[in-house]
């Protein structure tokens, strides 16, 4: 089991390679100190030792000098023989500190090593890793710095840090923020194993902000946090913790009513990565009151299951494999997608006159001019957009896209019937023949040829539908596919099954009309999700993670394959009583 320390300043070598080793030695692991360092040349994993002139680097300087210092340190405030500490030699390798803790200095060299930081970390499959915090503004987004892309791809234990003073502390006094929807277990066992470790040197806080909204909320808060206490920690666990109650509106103004030098450490457990910069900002700095010793301040994300780690390797490795989206390609996306499934005189004009073509093509059963109608329709954008919202977790363009496309559906509907009506008054009169007619082997009435083939939905359709939103939602975001979506367009095919439910309504064959609109509701479905689908792996995807990302996404997708699920028993259970 390794614990490892990542690193591209000196200072930030020599802060938290203190709170490293003890975090190490709290574990029972042995520590390895990753160092990062621009040059020119392929992005590589290489020991200190093994890397020439590795001692002219500043960064490699400083991490050979910190462990010496801690070394030094430990060796003259213990008196056992067994917790001697020996200094790094001149060739690197391991070094031995307090407790045999064997200490390991290696390199990431490389002119881009931050593309190629995941990879590397994950080959030396780390139990822990620890991570200095960025400097972080309040108008940077979340994922403009290494720290938190780092943060947001590991599967293992991960430490965001910040620690601005220097020095060796013997006792440590950590303070856990325990706060509602946080991973609260995951910061107490960390505390629990850091006082364990000291034995009678460390003391651990566990404190809870409660809102002020009563005159008894501070005894709501107490009892809310033994509450939490009991529910996450064994009886030994919880008599390690002392309790401290601070009434606040926000964990900024809890900040304040602590004074700056009661505690060594401010801890708190989470895996939403905004929710760790809130707390990093709120956070006492250097900057505060002359003289006052500002506390290390961390926050742990708790490794993923088993069963998360495969879902984000193999999110990680479409990734790679499947082009992604540049920010600026996503933002034209949404915004094209937003603008083109708007409910107005373009969209109905075009959807009105695609389904008049249609609705012309079935009655001359002309497979020509259905395609044509194909090509005309719009109804294609919206419903794409509907994936898209789906899959960006932007609910504005889910609803303006999905109104539009029941918009459209109902419009094309009704000319479907208006244009029955107008043919069975004008084959009355004489003037055009009837669209149906009744075979010799059956009694039953037939429509042509190619509205009969669409009141009867098959399940390679389903399929079809499903592989023509895919390829919508890849062509659709890159400029030079543009060429590929009317064929996309011809293989949904969208407007007729609508014209002919319109059709076979308006002549009384609500069988037949209601067998169109379930092909319709085929393809509508199975687009949806193939485009959902494909624009999560082309790289839009919502920008919240964790706890607080929307849930709403995953319970349309999963309504869409039980959609998916039914439509298939429908169909297949339809064929076997035909």
């Amino acid at each position: 089991m390794t614990t490892v320390l990542i690193a591209s300043l000196p200072e930030e070598v020599r802060n938290l390679l203190p709170w490293a080793a003890h975090l190490a030695a709290s574990r029972e692991s042995d520590l390895t100190v990753l160092l990062l360092q621009r040059k020119t040349g392929a992005t590589r994993l290489v020991d200190v030792a093994d890397e020439p002139q590795a001692d002219d680097s500043e960064l490699v300087t400083q991490a050979r000098l910190t462990i010496q210092q801690l070394s030094a340190i430990s060796a003259t405030e213990t008196s056992q023989p067994d917790l001697t500490s020996s200094v790094e030699n001149a060739e690197g390798g391991t070094t031995a500190l307090p407790g045999d803790l064997p200490v390991r200095l290696r390199q990431i060299i490389g002119e881009h090593w931050t593309s190629g930081l995941v990879s590397k970390v994950d080959e030396m499959n780390p139990a822990l890793i620890i991570v200095p915090a960025p400097t972080i503004s309040r108008d940077q987004t979340a994922n403009e710095d290494w720290q938190t892309r780092l943060l947001a791809a590991v599967d293992c234990d991960a430490f965001l840090m910040r620690d601005d003073a220097t020095g060796v502390e013997q006792h440590i006094r950590v303070a856990v923020f325990v706060t509602d929807g946080a991973d609260n277990e995951a910061a107490l066992d960390y505390a629990v194993q850091l006082v364990d470790h000291l034995g009678g040197g460390g003391t651990a806080t566990a404190v809870y902000v409660e809102p002020n909204i009563s005159d008894f909320a501070e005894s709501v808060g107490r009892r809310q946090l033994d509450n939490t206490l009991n529910r996450l920690l064994r009886r030994t666990e919880r008599e390690v913790f002392r309790r401290r109650v601070i009434v606040a509106g926000s964990t900024t103004e809890a900040f304040r009513d602590l004074k700056a030098d009661d505690f060594d450490l401010l801890l708190m457990g989470t895996r939403d990565l905004r929710r760790m910069r809130r707390f990093l900002q709120a956070s006492p700095v250097s900057s505060g009151q002359q003289g006052a010793v500002i506390p290390a301040v961390a926050v742990v994300k708790r490794g993923e299951s088993l069963g998360s780690r495969l879902k984000n390797k193999a999110a990680r490795r479409l990734r790679s494999i499947v082009p992604q989206l540049s920010r600026e390609e996503r933002v034209e996306l949404v915004s094209r997608v937003q603008d083109s499934s708007k409910w107005d005189f373009d969209f109905v004009f075009l959807i009105s006159l695609a389904t008049l073509i249609a609705c012309l093509g079935l009655a001359e059963n002309s497979g020509a001019v259905i395609v044509g109608a194909m090509l005309v329709a719009p109804l294609m954008t919206p419903i794409a957009g509907v994936g898209l919202g789906v899959a960006h977790a932007n609910a504005h363009l889910t609803k303006v896209a999905f109104r539009t496309a029941m918009r459209g559906f109902v419009t094309a509907v009704v000319i479907g019937v208006l244009f029955g009506l107008c043919v069975q008054g004008c084959a009355k009169l004489g003037w055009l023949a009837p669209l149906h007619g009744i075979s010799e082997a059956s009694p039953l009435r037939l429509f042509p040829d190619e509205m009969e083939s669409r009141t009867q939905p098959q399940f390679y359709d389903l399929l079809i539908a499903l592989a023509s939103g895919a390829a919508a939602a890849y062509a659709m975001g890159r400029h030079n596919l543009f060429s590929a979506l009317p064929g996309v367009a011809i293989a949904a095919a969208l407007v007729p099954p609508i014209a002919t439910s319109g059709i076979a309504l308006s002549h009384g064959e609500f069988t037949k009309g209601c067998g169109a609109l379930l092909l319709f509701l085929t393809n509508m479905v199975t687009i949806i999700l193939g485009t959902s689908l494909v624009f999560r792996a082309v790289g839009v995807r919502s920008q919240k993670e964790g706890p607080n990302a929307a849930r709403w996404p995953r319970h349309v997708l999963l309504l869409l394959v039980l959609l998916s699920l039914l439509i298939t028993i429908t169909i297949e259970s339809g064929h076997r009583v035909g």
